[in-house]
Parts: structure tokens; C-alpha cells; sequence
């Protein structure tokens, strides 16, 4: 995504909600997929912080919410739950389905370096998505505490 090509994104006062997320939302799929080298974190977090000043921050929360909600699930979780086997569940060795002790060991050891690795990159991303919503946890703040 192009700094010029940032939908949504305009220089007034006005603030369409939808275009806005849309383009919010492409740009926590480049931060999580490792292609936010392109993206403006200023523009991003300007257009955050005029969704919230505009009181459409609980909505903005709400939707940071599901979208989070929906890619770990969806791209996350699935790879995880594929490295998994009834063996390393259960623990049983009469479930291991032929698997040697090394083998259930070796995928177990998969098992950990993908979640590991999984962890690592969501707090990555969930610490540049803070850079971008730093003023909707502010503004939610003021919202409750008011």
C-alpha cells in the first residue's frame, strides 16, 4: 500500500468511518503479514485519532477487537492446531499412530518453535498497532472516566 494510495485518508475535518477502517484494516494485515515497510504510521494514527475525536472510538475499539479476534483464529490457531497430533495431545503412546518416541519428540519440538514464534510476532505486531491506536486508548479513557 502506497503512502498516496491510502483510501479513506483526507486531509479535513470529515471522517467516513467505513473507508477509514477499511484502510486501517489493510494496514494491520501489511503489519502482519511483514509488509508494513510501506505504510505511514503518522497518517495511520492521524486518521485513528480523528475517528476517535469524532466519539466513533468504541466503534473503532470494537473492530480492532474483532479483527484481532478473527486473525488469530483464522491464521494463527489453524497453523498451530495443524502441528498438532492425537499423540501429543493425549500423551498417550498407544494413540501415536506408529510415531517413535523421537518422532513425537521432534514434533512436539515443532510444535513449540511455531508458538514461540507466534507469540514473538504478535507482540511485534501488537506494539506497532499501538503506535497507530495510541490516542483511541487515550480517548477511551476520557470516555470512561467523563
Amino acid at each position: 500500500m502506497a503512502l498516496h494510495n491510502l483510501q479513506g485518508l483526507n486531509n479535513g475535518d470529515e471522517v467516513d468511518f467505513e473507508s477509514t477502517w477499511e484502510t486501517l484494516a489493510a494496514s494491520f494485515t501489511q503489519i502482519h503479514t511483514k509488509n508494513a515497510s510501506l505504510l505511514s504510521f503518522e497518517q495511520l494514527y492521524r486518521q485513528a485519532y480523528k475517528i476517535v475525536l469524532k466519539k466513533k472510538g468504541d466503534e473503532l475499539y470494537k473492530r480492532v477487537t474483532s479483527f484481532e479476534q478473527d486473525w488469530l483464529t483464522e491464521k494463527i490457531l489453524a497453523k498451530l492446531k495443524g502441528l498438532l497430533s492425537n499423540a501429543l495431545i493425549s500423551g498417550n503412546t498407544a494413540e501415536a499412530g506408529g510415531q517413535t518416541a523421537n518422532e513425537r519428540l521432534a514434533a512436539g519440538d515443532r510444535f513449540l518453535r511455531e508458538l514461540k514464534t507466534a507469540w514473538e510476532e504478535h507482540q511485534l505486531c501488537m506494539s506497532m498497532l499501538t503506535d497507530v491506536l495510541m490516542y483511541m486508548v487515550r480517548g477511551l479513557e476520557i470516555e470512561v472516566t467523563s
